[in-house]
């Protein structure tokens, strides 16, 4: 827990507030905060700021908050095909972490249909793995998640009504541009497409491709879907900055 994320219903008037649940015992038993001891805190989709301790023990851990500094919205864009349901659980961890303000999940040829199953999918089951992305990078605006369980309608139906970003890349083994070879607008969102393990097939690229995604490569051989986001994703943050 890099940031400690408070809710704004759980606080008093004066920004105090007594932890009892998890949060509670990382910060006795990984922590092992003292009375004074003052943290990195943050509001869930809110400023970001610090906390105070005032008093440890068995009832929980006391806490006096002063958050004010601002946070930026994040507007970069992951569609994402989804994966298996514990490959779900660290790409949501990991996408948050980075700062993907909408991850938007899609079914793709090769996902299976029982991973449309999972209770993953439901908002009670993706909130805890968004918001350990938001600690773990110190984070604290939680992405919009949305689950469109048809490729095609959604692509040609839904894609076309969203706001997303100018540079739109889809990322593909065998294409023949090279992420290197994107000239991005320095500062500037995008959108990445993101397959299967299995990778996209070439109908679900040209479908893409008619939206505005650039098919490009980061390396002819596939890679596992987390390895391939945060590969894609700093190359990507990399070029634009």
């Amino acid at each position: 827990m890099n940031l400690l994320l408070l809710h704004e219903e759980e606080l008093d008037r004066d920004g105090n507030t007594v932890l009892r649940d998890r949060r509670a015992d990382h910060l006795r038993q990984v922590l092992a905060v003292q009375v004074g001891q003052r943290l990195r805190a943050g509001i869930v989709d809110g400023p970001l700021g610090h906390a105070e301790v005032l008093r440890v023990d068995g009832d929980g851990i006391a806490i006096h908050s002063e958050c004010h500094t601002p946070t930026p919205l994040a507007e970069d864009v992951l569609l994402l095909a989804v994966p298996r349901p514990k490959v779900l659980q660290r790409m949501l961890e990991h996408a948050t972490a980075l700062g993907y303000g909408r991850i938007l999940l899609c079914r793709s040829w090769r996902v299976e249909k029982s991973h449309l199953q999972s209770t993953l999918l439901q908002p009670d089951g993706m909130r805890p793995h968004l918001l350990a992305g938001l600690e773990q990078a110190g984070r604290t605006r939680l992405p919009a998640v949305r689950l469109f369980p048809l490729f095609k309608p959604f692509l040609e139906d839904v894609l076309p009504t969203l706001a997303l970003p100018p540079s739109r890349i889809c990322a593909h083994p065998p294409a023949a541009t090279r992420t290197r070879d994107l000239a991005l607008q320095p500062r500037q969102p995008f959108a990445l497409a993101l397959g299967p393990e299995g990778g996209w097939l070439p109908y679900e690229v040209s479908k893409l491709q008619e939206q505005g995604f650039v098919p490009v490569t980061a390396g002819q051989r596939p890679l596992r879907s987390e390895s391939a986001l945060s590969l894609l994703h700093g190359q990507l943050d990399l070029l634009r900055t």
